[in-house]
């Protein structure tokens, strides 16, 4: 029982760090928070390397021409 609390405290202190940390960044209005928490939680995402689709660049395409051909 004991590790878990010290488990869920951990995720509270992180939780706590990212909201301080995008309130210093972006100010503490509501609109700066809540755009700053979007922009914030991509840049996270994308480090972790849990990026959205939209952002990946597409897969190069297979379509090699054999090194005898001609053009």
């Amino acid at each position: 029982m004991r590790l878990l609390s010290k488990i869920l405290w951990f995720f509270a202190f992180l939780a706590a760090t990212f909201v301080w940390m995008v309130l210093f960044e972006h100010g503490f209005s509501m609109e700066g928070f809540s755009r700053g928490m979007r922009e914030e939680w991509k840049a996270l995402t994308t480090l972790i390397g849990a990026a959205p689709s939209e952002d990946k660049a597409p897969a190069p395409s297979s379509s090699k021409q054999p090194s005898g051909a001609k053009k």
